[in-house]
Order: structure tokens, then C-alpha cells, then sequence
């Protein structure tokens, strides 16, 4: 059976949205586990409003390293 364009589409946004928002949920977790909850919280916005999953994958990789949350801040806002 041949699923048309539209329904294609559909779930390769789908799936796309679900990867953003899992990712950025994981990556805040790794950062609540290492930072002060308030101090995640504050950046929280910032993390959410990145459309690009690349960059987002590339953030959730750097926060398992970091050695403070200055330093991913700064990479969020690069």
C-alpha cells in the first residue's frame, strides 16, 4: 500500500517534533542533574525557542561534559 504525500509528511514532521522536544527534555534533565534546578530553569526558555535539531543534539551532548552552566549558557547562545 502506497501512503500518500500528505501522510508522509505528516509523520516526518511528527517524528521530527517528537526528536526536538524529547531531546530538549533529556538535555534539561542532564543539566538538573549536575546544576542547581533554578539555574536550569532560567535557561530553560532559551533551550526550548532552538528550532534547529542538530543544534539541539549537539547541546544535549554538551551538557553531559560541561563543568558549569555558564559554559553551556554560552554555548546555547552561540
Amino acid at each position: 500500500m502506497q501512503e500518500s504525500k500528505f501522510y508522509q509528511l505528516l509523520c516526518e514532521k511528527l517524528s521530527e517534533r517528537y526528536t526536538r522536544e524529547t531531546t530538549i527534555e533529556n538535555t534539561l534533565a542532564l543539566l538538573e542533574d549536575q546544576f542547581q534546578v533554578e539555574a536550569v530553569n532560567a535557561l530553560t526558555p532559551a533551550l526550548r525557542s532552538v528550532n534547529d535539531l542538530q543544534k539541539l543534539k549537539q547541546l544535549h551532548l554538551a551538557a553531559a561534559k560541561v563543568q558549569n552552566i555558564e559554559a553551556f549558557t554560552q554555548m546555547l547562545n552561540e
